[in-house]
């Protein structure tokens, strides 16, 4: 029988395959050996209770007034009462997070009282999606007369710009749009990592812990999400387009961003993050 699975059925399965990684974790918390070593390498008092959320992980109040997803997938409580929250990776790259445009935009500017430029705005709904005017740009043959057959496909089934077409149709905008990246990388980070849509602290991540217990990857390397915002924001020269068909990824220091499902999909990548933070816990 093939192992090979389609997008959707390969989503289910990195679902699924998380949510099993993080009940292993959490079964790990009932050995004295593994909490105390956990305890040891994160400077804590005695944990007292490990929980995931699992597959039926439940919503939690969103900054923009509904419900969303936290970033967090085990909690540790701490005898002296504190809480500590971890986002686990079971993968060394892959999602991080996804989310619509105005989703995006609207939360950005909520967490960190921030104005996304207007043309900046403008850039994001035409390289990812949601602009008014993209099929009527598309049109243009000044704009994508040279592309081939295949590349004119790929952006109008998508409706969006690569870097190529949004150069083409507004340089300035183009170049703003990848200055606003390199300058807000480091909130980009805390808001992919800790933050999310969730509104309360309480829901917020404070670590990232790259573990994998079901054999797929060996990997076991616990970082400070702080740690990884001060890097990221530290780092020069490791924002760009991507050269790849025209220019449809944005590079970041810890992974990268695209479209996807008409939405923005930030990736991370364990080995980008080791480049510009190699010390985790």
């Amino acid at each position: 029988m093939s192992t090979y699975r389609n997008r959707s059925e390969g989503w289910r399965h990195a679902k699924v395959s998380g949510h099993e990684n993080e009940e292993d974790v959490e079964q790990f918390f009932q050995h004295d050996d593994f909490r105390r070593h956990i305890e040891e390498r994160l400077g804590v008092p005695r944990i007292v209770q490990a929980t995931v959320g699992g597959i039926c992980e439940k919503n939690v109040s969103s900054i923009l007034g509904d419900l969303t997803k936290s970033k967090t997938d085990l909690r540790l409580v701490l005898e002296d009462g504190k809480n500590i929250n971890i986002s686990i990776k079971k993968s060394s790259g892959g999602q991080v997070y996804l989310i619509g445009v105005d989703r995006f935009i609207a939360g950005f500017e909520l967490h960190f009282k921030k104005i996304i430029p207007k043309d900046v705005k403008e850039a994001l709904y035409l390289f990812f999606f949601g602009h008014t005017q993209t099929d009527k740009i598309l049109e243009d043959p000044t704009i994508t007369g040279d592309l081939s057959t295949h590349a004119l496909r790929y952006v109008k089934k998508r409706h969006r710009l690569t870097e190529t077409l949004l150069r083409r149709y507004n340089s300035n905008m183009a170049d703003a749009l990848i200055s606003w990246f390199n300058e807000n990388k480091g909130l980009i980070a805390d808001f992919c990592f800790s933050k999310g849509l969730a509104a309360n602290k309480g829901d917020w991540a404070d670590y990232v812990w790259y573990i994998n217990l079901l054999g797929e990857d060996s990997f076991d390397t616990i970082y400070p999400i702080n740690d990884i915002v001060y890097a990221v924001d530290l780092s020069s020269d490791k924002v760009f387009y991507g050269n790849r068909q025209g220019g449809t990824t944005i590079q970041l220091p810890f992974g990268f961003v695209q479209w996807h499902q008409e939405q923005i999909q930030f990736h991370h990548n364990l080995d980008k993050i080791v480049e510009i933070l190699p010390n985790g816990i």
